[in-house]
């Protein structure tokens, strides 16, 4: 069972190397790092240097929040992988501030147990009348650019505000589903750290070199990375072999984990040793999210207990 991990970076370097090498001392276990192009990628170099199984994508975007550029990085993770001369069993996102809490037998167990299945779950948000979700799409959204999380105090923010606003005039009307060339695609959201069979992540790096439409309006979505993957795999064959489909609507995000656990009050939570118990105890075999300074004690613990 050969696993590709691949890591959406911009910050944590040491956290990073932390979790490399926790899942490379498997032999068949790899981790192919895409580092945010707005970051000097040294600092991670330097860490994760003497780490077997690590890989650096060719090349690197600027990520911003809730922008497009995360779809662009994703893929750059994905090719990396499927294009090198290994072949993986499984692919599974992560971001950056991600841990394993279960040892890497029993991850590997878990994929062995599960071969076939797709994890990545989905909720079906086209024709919603719940504004929580349809805002998502019906609104014209411009978040590739560094004022994403700014104050509309700040001019340029003010005016990427009011552009925005301006331009929702042209998709307000929209109900949720893109018209591509070969049909009709519902939209469907959901985390952004997921799992899928080397099957499906060629269908997914072809669906997106032969579907601009669907591109285009994804650009101009509401955090495209929460909606673009479960677009494509729950409109497509491999939803019958997801862990769940075909899930009624539900609200909030920690209600469509697929593989990590979070916790999501008004943010993510950052985990510390206060935490340990919990994290035993949940089926998940991820957690998120830690940081190498605050959640220290945690790391320490589990990986005392998983090494």
């Amino acid at each position: 069972m050969k696993i590709a991990f691949l890591n959406l970076c911009h910050t944590d370097p040491e956290l990073v190397a932390r979790c490399a090498k926790r899942l490379c001392t498997d032999p068949d276990f790899d981790m192919y790092v895409h580092v945010d192009a707005k970051q000097n990628i040294e600092p991670f170099r330097e860490a994760l240097k003497d780490i077997r199984g690590v890989y650096f994508t060719p090349d690197r975007y600027k990520v911003y929040w809730g922008g497009y550029n995360a779809i662009h990085a994703c893929f750059e993770l994905i090719r990396a992988a499927i294009n090198s001369d290994i072949h993986y069993d499984y692919y599974v996102m992560m971001q950056n501030l991600d841990y394993p809490i279960k040892t890497n037998r029993d991850i590997k167990r878990f994929f062995e147990a599960n071969k076939g299945k797709e994890f990545i779950r989905g909720c079906p948000v086209a024709r919603t009348k719940d504004w929580e979700f349809s805002r998502k799409y019906k609104l014209f959204y411009m978040k590739d650019n560094p004022y994403g999380k700014v104050s509309n105090k700040n001019p340029v923010k003010l005016l990427n505000t009011i552009a925005s606003i301006f331009m929702s005039i042209t998709t307000i009307g929209f109900n949720g589903i893109i018209h591509e060339n070969d049909g009709d695609y519902d939209i469907y959201y959901g985390c952004a750290q997921w799992a899928v069979t080397d099957e499906c992540a060629r269908y997914l790096d072809d669906f997106e070199k032969t579907h601009p439409k669907f591109n285009r309006k994804m650009k101009i979505m509401q955090f495209p990375d929460e909606e673009y993957f479960h677009t494509v795999v729950h409109n497509s064959k491999f939803r019958e072999h997801c862990i769940k489909y075909n899930e009624p609507q539900k609200r909030w995000l920690v209600n469509w984990r697929n593989l990590t656990y979070f916790e999501f009050p008004k943010e993510v939570t950052v985990l510390t040793k206060a935490d340990y118990q919990k994290l035993k105890e949940v089926p998940d075999l991820f957690c998120r999210k830690v940081r190498s300074d605050i959640s220290k004690d945690l790391l320490d613990e589990l990986d005392k207990e998983n090494l």
